[in-house]
């Protein structure tokens, strides 16, 4: 049985582990780039859960969704791996490391006593960082002690599979299988029409930044091609929205519903122009005023607030296009994609989460099998 080094000096085991702590790193990161992308889109966390908190803390942007402690933690991981290929045996990464544990760990205490709440997926980059400055320090007395022989892997195999890990995060958000649409909902559905059902409230701001995003993707398709339906869910919160809500259901009434959710997605809600912009878009005002005074309007917000109760409320604005549910203020891309998943007959291309990672992990262990160096090979027939 071979010791971790012999007298020809085998690849010190400690820089190994410094590498695959860095691999997981650059797992957990990618996914939380994901994360901080796409909030909905990407899952990896509960719109309600620590990783959300920290996200909205105001900490984890640099101006730019794209620019983020996430992509930084990428970027730093990167180099530390990179500079353990290029140079195993000095303590360059050693330091290296240990500056991205003393980042981590500042990283960990803000958390815990700025934020108060803890992102899972933070602390998984964060420990590793830890464990990784001390396997490169045990590593690089290791090396000094025994001299540094040859690496169980090839430099290309170790690069390989720090993209492969980068990359899972984001192959499982393209394939992951989309919750079922509530019956509740998919009874509003119209058969061979691309079914667009948006739940939200007037006065809430990823509404109203949702809301030409999505007519702007709506106009690319025939009208008759697609089935809008709005449901009106003003939330307690916001004074003006229930007004809005009933203006709007009038408006609606008198086939000028559209014309009338554009304007008031624009305002300072008041119901004086409330009011002005219903009669801007045309609706006849003493059909709009008598509608108002009935109960006909709150009848149908506490029917489409019942209606998202129970298809599950988590959040507004709450869109289903098709099978796809769109939660928040997503991106032009999600809603175009949705629509073109929803336009085809048969686009479910999802893989269940076990299959995808049997499928990860294989593909992980085959480049690492066949990424080993000769002499690799040889010590595992020989300590075999």
């Amino acid at each position: 049985m071979l010791d971790s080094r012999d007298k020809e000096g085998l690849f010190p085991i400690w820089l190994v582990l410094t590498r695959k702590a860095i691999l997981v790193a650059l797992l957990a990161s990618a996914a939380l780039y994901a994360q901080y992308l796409d909030p909905v889109g990407a899952s990896f966390c509960g719109l309600h859960s620590g990783c959300e908190a920290v996200r909205r803390s105001g900490l984890g942007y640099f101006g730019s969704r794209f620019l983020s402690i996430p992509l930084g933690g990428l970027v730093a991981y990167a180099v530390v791996f990179g500079v353990s290929l290029a140079r195993p045996a000095e303590r360059f990464t050693a330091w290296l490391a240990t500056a991205g544990a003393v980042v981590a760990l500042g990283l960990l205490l803000t958390q815990a006593f700025y934020v108060h709440a803890f992102c899972w997926l933070c602390c998984v980059v964060d420990a590793t960082a830890i464990l990784a400055a001390g396997f490169a320090w045990m590593g690089a007395r290791e090396a000094r002690a025994g001299g540094v022989g040859a690496d169980p892997l090839r430099p290309a195999t170790w690069v390989g599979l720090a993209v492969l890990l980068c990359l899972v995060p984001v192959g499982w958000v393209a394939v992951k299988p989309m919750p079922p649409v509530p019956a509740e909902i998919r009874a509003l559905y119209v058969p061979g029409k691309i079914n667009v059902v948006e739940f939200a409230d007037f006065e809430c701001p990823y509404c109203r930044a949702l809301h030409p995003v999505l007519q702007r993707v709506r106009e690319d398709y025939p009208a008759e091609r697609v089935n809008f339906m709005r449901k009106q869910v003003p939330l307690p919160m916001h004074g003006d929205a229930v007004p809005a809500a009933r203006a709007d259901v009038c408006a609606e009434a008198q086939g000028k519903g559209e014309e009338l959710a554009n304007r008031l997605v624009t305002l300072d809600l008041t119901a004086s122009s409330i009011r002005r912009a219903a009669v801007g878009v045309g609706v006849n005002p003493s059909e709009f005023d008598a509608c108002l005074a009935s109960k006909a309007p709150d009848a149908r917000i506490a029917a489409d607030t019942a209606l998202l109760d129970a298809a599950g409320f988590e959040g507004l604005p709450t869109t289903y296009v098709g099978d796809k549910r769109l939660l928040g203020a997503v991106s032009e891309a999600a809603i175009r994609d949705a629509f073109d998943r929803a336009a085809k007959e048969h686009s479910d291309t999802s893989i269940p989460g076990p299959i995808y990672l049997g499928l990860a992990f294989a593909l992980l262990a085959a480049v690492a099998w066949l990424g080993r160096t000769r002499r690799a090979t040889l010590q595992h027939g020989t300590t075999g």
